[in-house]
């Protein structure tokens, strides 16, 4: 089970913290989670083509998917979805799909995106598992799911504690299990695994579906 689930759910939470989220962002990502990020975008860059259709679940205030679109990917295959409507307000430059939405009920058919990304959203969920499985459904045949979230491994220093102890001071989320979430993708029997290499309390990992798949089974 993942441990430090919250009690309460975050999308008010968020919807509050938007207009200063992204000074917040940065903050973590230079003293904690920058690897984790910089992992997350070479593998996105590496993967997609022309023909992608991606969904950034959880997309926050849209840094990723401006960052993609800056280098040269199409926001008409794009699509952006947040449970926030503050946060979604914030993407209103965008010219992508964007749904209000949540991680735990996509309200997308299944297999219908090339890539799934989910960066810094999964630990603020109520239930990960049953977001975990709704990330997997949507992935195509042969797709991937590249996440990146807060992660129980050891902190570097002082900063990377200090860091911590704000994120979770704040409200804004937990630190998530990195041997639970590897464990849940490939119990599922229909993701290959791997997780990219990065210090401090942060993860990336890709997920492959492989090309013959049946019902994902992922316990909630």
């Amino acid at each position: 089970m993942f441990t430090q689930t919250p009690a309460r759910d975050l999308a008010d939470h968020y919807d509050r913290l938007a207009p200063n989220y992204d000074k917040f962002h940065r903050r973590w990502l230079r003293h904690a989670g920058g690897e984790a990020q910089a992992a997350l975008e070479a593998l996105v860059r590496a993967l997609i083509t022309t023909d992608t259709d991606l969904l950034d679940a959880g997309c926050g205030t849209g840094t990723l998917a401006r960052t993609l679109i800056a280098e040269g990917m199409s926001p008409a295959k794009m699509t952006l979805l947040d449970p926030s409507d503050a946060m979604l307000a914030r993407c209103s430059d965008i010219p992508a799909v964007q749904v209000k939405g949540r991680l735990e009920s996509l309200p997308f058919e299944d297999a219908k995106f090339d890539i799934v990304t989910c960066a810094w959203a999964l630990e603020t969920v109520p239930h990960p598992n049953l977001a975990l499985k709704e990330l997997c459904r949507v992935v195509r045949p042969g797709g991937v799911l590249c996440l990146a979230f807060c992660a129980n491994l050891p902190a570097r220093g002082l900063v990377d504690g200090l860091m911590r102890q704000a994120l979770l001071w704040r409200g804004s989320g937990q630190f998530l299990s990195h041997g639970h979430v590897i464990h849940t993708l490939e119990n599922s029997g229909e993701f290959v695994v791997r997780s990219v290499p990065s210090t401090g309390p942060a993860a990336t990992l890709l997920a492959r579906r492989k090309e013959k798949i049946g019902t994902t089974s992922i316990a909630v």
